[in-house]
């Protein structure tokens, strides 16, 4: 049950998880206005205390993959190689959920004791406003710490 997850993990993991949704957010929301579009990033806790935005570079054998979303994939396994010397993660992408009008931010949270999903819909009316709505949050798939 997602609603114990404070309940089930450290102080250091709440702070983490609380700081890097509000940081995917704003990143979201610049990256998305700026460029009315978002690529995968991942924010970086290192486990000396310092902080790195990160992202994948586009490849022409993308448009050649089986995944839906190669540049997450590459993204993912550049954050795995990292892990031994990281704390904590957030990656942050555009996704569109099947019957769904409005897109989605997906921020995938990950601590090394426990994993997070959140989903947030938002809308853009123009490319200063920046609607959130309504969270939905459930226990993740570890994906750096699996």
């Amino acid at each position: 049950m997602v609603a114990n997850w404070r309940q089930q993990t450290s102080v250091e993991c709440q702070a983490d998880f609380d700081d890097l949704l509000d940081v995917g957010i704003d990143i979201a929301a610049e990256r998305l206005s700026q460029n009315w579009g978002l690529d995968p990033i991942a924010v970086l806790n290192d486990r000396d205390g310092g902080r790195r935005v990160v992202s994948a570079v586009q490849s022409d054998s993308d448009e050649y993959s089986s995944s839906a979303s190669p540049l997450k994939d590459r993204l993912v396994d550049g954050v795995r190689a990292e892990a031994d010397g990281l704390r904590s993660v957030a990656i942050v992408s555009n996704v569109v959920v099947d019957g769904a009008t409005k897109p989605r931010l997906e921020i995938l949270l990950e601590h090394r004791e426990y994993a997070l999903q959140i989903l947030v819909p938002y809308d853009m009316p123009d490319p200063q406003t920046f609607d959130l709505g309504p969270m939905k949050a459930a226990k993740g798939t570890p994906l750096v710490w699996a």
